[in-house]
């Protein structure tokens, strides 16, 4: 009687960890990219309206509702950046990490696009 109870509740178990996975993995709107990264700005940077300093940053990812945030955290240092996000899927994996940026009207280099080697979406950043 005493094995009976104890498979029942460790069958009990792995049907909820089971059923938890599944609607994690099918809820999950960052799929297809790596929840935590780094990037190196080789000059001051403005991501989503903050300017920060030349420097290697880490890169983690947030959800807020259905809103993606990109969160960049310089290393070593204390600057740091959030950022709206939209991603983009590609049609296969990246194979090289890459930044696409533009100039605002104060001459700044802004941050609007980044992909990360091995992803499947890129990251379309929003001003």
């Amino acid at each position: 009687m005493q094995i009976q109870k104890r498979m029942f509740v460790i069958l009990l178990a792995v049907l909820v960890l089971g059923a938890v996975t599944l609607l994690t993995a099918s809820d999950n709107s960052m799929a297809g990219v790596g929840l935590k990264q780094e990037i190196t700005f080789t000059g001051p940077t403005v991501i989503g309206g903050t300017l920060v300093p030349a420097g290697d940053y880490k890169v983690s990812h947030q959800m807020q509702g259905t809103t993606h945030i990109m969160i960049f955290k310089q290393i070593g240092g204390k600057a740091e950046a959030t950022a709206k996000c939209n991603l983009v899927p590609l049609n296969e994996k990246a194979k090289t990490t890459e930044q696409r940026y533009t100039e605002n009207a104060k001459n700044e280099r802004v941050l609007v696009e980044m992909t990360f080697r091995g992803d499947t979406s890129k990251h379309v950043l929003e001003p």
